[in-house]
């Protein structure tokens, strides 16, 4: 087998008087040997000298191996940078989602507790026999606090870190959510609900309103002029405006104003039409059977609902006396399955809050930003919630045919009402605060 070589002209010329023709070139050939090459030198008929260089197969092998070495090595550095720089893009990533959730996180906590209108409840100012303290009491009065509050022998104060959300669920069951077309057309708020979020108890609690309840409302004009304030269902203030924003900032006023100028800190209102889409986006809700049978409400076996069944159950209130109570139960029935089932869902998966966020959407009107359910789905997982989770307000119903309005009403009781703002958003004053 024949030597591999390289040539390798050097470009030298020498200057001759005469030419050499190529059998005269051959002749003159020289041959040197060094470092395990053969060098051969020669000149063409031009007189230019050219080399000719001839390897050993051992010392081409040699250079090949070490190029490839050489390659081997670039390539294993090249990818050991790739694998790094992949590496520190993920960590940078990782960093910066944590960073903009926790930046979100902090956001959303204080737009919360400063999107409140009012800071106190209004109900240290109701007169009652406790609120008068005799001047020979044992608590100092000089250290009395405004706000506070005696209720059976015991002083009270507000809970200033409660998070209170009005829900409300307007009676539109396919519409995704528009501008009414006049100032009367907004929408009646059949479903009322206040979130309770106490961060002392870590309790989720909910407080159901009865859509009939009799309470002050702004009244409106078609063309959106205000008329004036009168006692009306409170279900009606949604109703007077334009479906959208203005119209839940009038009803958040009017429940504000029945539950003592309440701070409350978001609302949602969402179209019924939703409920379907919620209510399998979370695998279904399981809820007992009820039928309304003779003003009583009785009590069936455990149903799983899926589709329109959910919107049926809890839109559907019947004829009868009392219906809006016997519909305001089934509500507080499915909401209680409903935040049980999405509480679980939100500890194993946080985002599914998000979802439910993303879905609802079209059909809801909300002043509760990204930030803030950021904030509210992390905090989730600290609460517990649970059948006794759900209170209502206690009352006389007037009959259709009994009420001035022509329309079924609910009056509360105040005194009950009164106990349950204690229970709720009060706890009591230490000790040590009384009596220093």
């Amino acid at each position: 087998m024949a030597d591999e070589f390289e040539l390798d002209y050097e470009g030298e010329e020498h200057h001759h008087h005469h030419h050499r023709s190529s059998a005269e070139t051959q002749h003159r050939e020289r041959t040197e040997s060094a470092g395990g090459k053969k060098k051969e030198y020669y000149y063409d008929s031009h007189g230019r000298q050219h080399t000719r260089v001839f390897k050993h197969r051992s010392s081409v092998r040699s250079e090949y191996n070490e190029r490839r070495h050489e390659s081997g090595r670039r390539d294993r550095i090249s990818a050991k940078k790739v694998i790094l720089t992949i590496l520190i893009s993920i960590g940078v990533i990782a960093v910066l989602i944590f960073s903009g959730w926790k930046i979100l996180d902090v956001m959303g906590k204080n737009a919360l507790y400063e999107s409140a209108d009012s800071k106190l409840p209004t109900l240290a100012e109701v007169e009652t026999e406790e609120q008068v303290i005799p001047e020979e009491d044992e608590i100092r009065t000089e250290y009395w606090e405004s706000g506070w509050i005696r209720y059976k022998g015991e002083v009270y104060e507000y809970n200033e870190d409660i998070l209170t959300f009005l829900m409300m669920g307007i009676d539109k069951k396919t519409e995704k959510v528009a501008p009414a077309k006049d100032g009367i057309s907004g929408g009646q708020a059949d479903g009322l609900f206040l979130l309770i979020l106490n961060p002392h108890t870590h309790k989720m609690q909910l407080l159901a309103i009865n859509r009939n309840t009799m309470t002050e409302i702004d009244v409106y004009n078609e063309a959106g002029e205000f008329v004036g304030s009168g006692l009306g269902q409170i279900c009606l203030q949604h109703g007077y405006g334009d479906g959208m924003e203005v119209s839940c900032r009038r009803t958040v006023k009017a429940v504000s104003n029945l539950f003592y100028s309440l701070p409350i800190h978001g609302y949602a209102s969402i179209n019924m039409g939703v409920i379907p889409l919620l209510n399998d986006a979370i695998g279904g809700v399981t809820v007992p059977r009820m039928t309304h049978e003779n003003d009583e409400i009785v009590y069936g076996d455990l149903q799983t609902l899926y589709g329109n069944d959910a919107l049926r159950y809890v839109t559907n209130r019947g004829n009868e006396y009392e219906a809006a109570r016997f519909r305001l139960e089934k509500q507080k029935e499915y909401l209680k399955s409903f935040v049980s089932k999405l509480r679980e869902q939100m500890i194993a998966h946080p985002a599914t809050a998000v979802e439910l966020y993303n879905i609802a959407t079209p059909y809801m009107v909300t002043d509760i930003t990204l930030s803030e359910v950021t904030y509210l789905a992390g905090q989730a997982g600290d609460y517990s919630f649970d059948s006794s989770g759900i209170y209502s307000m206690k009352g006389t119903t007037i009959s259709e045919e009994e009420a001035k309005t022509g329309h079924e009403e609910f009056i509360y009781d105040e005194e009950q009402l009164y106990d349950l703002m204690i229970q709720l958003f009060y706890e009591k004053v230490d000790e040590d605060r009384l009596n220093n």
